[in-house]
């Protein structure tokens, strides 16, 4: 085989590889943005967290489960809208046990997910994976407020209307 023949054969094998590498990489790869991972997928995480805020609670802890708020519009790209999926849980204790409370939701949730309470702002933040956003903080004596949101992702949710 000529030196050309032999450069046109190992290019082609190349460019092979990295058509089959690509393939297996889009259809088994977890996303690596947001924007990546479509809205029902974030909702299944986003029930997940709420799950697992309810379980850290506790008991003696009076739990409130906001319905689903759906807000589309937000700008993926330039040229791309995406929606927002969030939900909220007022977990409800006595006057004066929010900070005790956000410290045991940070001890109790799960350790991947990086929850930290800044005693010094009584707020909580971690990340549920998948790129929800799990937030809290008083709301008012005696409530804390549990925000998670999915973040500006492609696509919809079957059954849910943004809200007005």
């Amino acid at each position: 085989m000529t030196g050309r023949r032999w450069l046109i054969a190992a290019a082609a094998v190349w460019a092979a590889a990295l058509l089959v590498a690509a393939v297996a990489s889009a259809r088994t790869d977890p996303a690596t943005a947001r924007e990546h991972s479509p809205l029902d997928r974030g909702r299944q995480t986003l029930d997940g967290a709420v799950a697992a805020v309810l379980a850290a609670a506790g008991a003696g802890v009076t739990a409130e489960v906001a319905g689903y708020e759906l807000a589309t519009g937000c700008r993926l790209t330039l040229s791309r809208d995406g929606s927002t999926l969030e939900r909220a849980v007022l977990l409800t204790v006595p006057a004066g046990q929010e900070p005790a409370l956000l410290a045991r939701l940070a001890e109790r949730l799960p350790a991947g997910w990086g929850a930290r309470h800044h005693e010094s702002t009584q707020r909580l933040v971690a990340d549920a994976g998948d790129f929800v956003s799990v937030r809290a903080e008083p709301a008012e004596p005696g409530r804390v407020e549990v925000r998670m949101s999915t973040g500006c992702r492609p696509g919809t949710v079957t059954g849910l209307a943004p809200a007005r």
